[in-house]
């Protein structure tokens, strides 16, 4: 019955907040998204003691037959992806309920990594059995993000089963 669904996540900001915070609020009503919409963000506030050296951006929504497919789910990677490509982020995190299963997806800005910490996250992914992809921008993955260190732990095998039962084709990047 893949009808009641939603998301909702979190981008850390590193350094210009005004920058992008402009882009959420200006920039996406004129790329006129499918799933991304200013009003569902949240931009958080440049204001002590509301945050603790980077700010936070979240966001979140209900959908109704949100990414039943290969394609669909690849729509919404692209419009989240050229969302991070516009703002000044290091870390982000998406979390996918439907009512054929739950995953959470991260990405990595690669942009803001040295080649010795490219590597050792590299090492990491590979210790801990995640499962993730590389762009020229972004380390984007299967799993749960610390957003702040960057870190992931090895994620349910089962729900790796279910997204590649359910998403055979996906490929990455497109």
């Amino acid at each position: 019955m893949i009808e009641w669904n939603n998301f909702y996540g979190a981008i850390l900001i590193d350094r210009e907040y005004e920058v992008s915070k402009d882009y959420i609020r200006n920039g996406l009503l004129e790329k006129e998204y499918l799933y991304f919409h200013p009003d569902i963000f949240s931009t958080g506030i440049q204001k002590y003691p509301y945050y603790y050296g980077n700010i936070l951006f979240t966001f979140g929504r209900t959908a109704k037959y949100f990414a039943c497919n290969t394609n669909e789910l690849e729509e919404f990677i692209v419009e989240f992806e050229d969302i991070l490509s516009n703002i000044d982020f290091e870390n982000a995190q998406i979390r996918i309920n439907t009512d054929y299963a739950n995953y959470d997806l991260f990405w990595l800005n690669k942009l803001k990594l040295t080649e010795s910490k490219k590597n050792e996250t590299i090492e990491h992914f590979k210790e801990f059995q995640i499962k993730y992809f590389e762009s020229e921008k972004f380390f984007f993955g299967i799993a749960e993000i610390d957003l702040y260190t960057g870190w992931t732990e090895k994620y349910n095998d089962e729900k790796i089963s279910e997204f590649e039962n359910w998403y055979p084709d996906f490929k990455y990047p497109f």
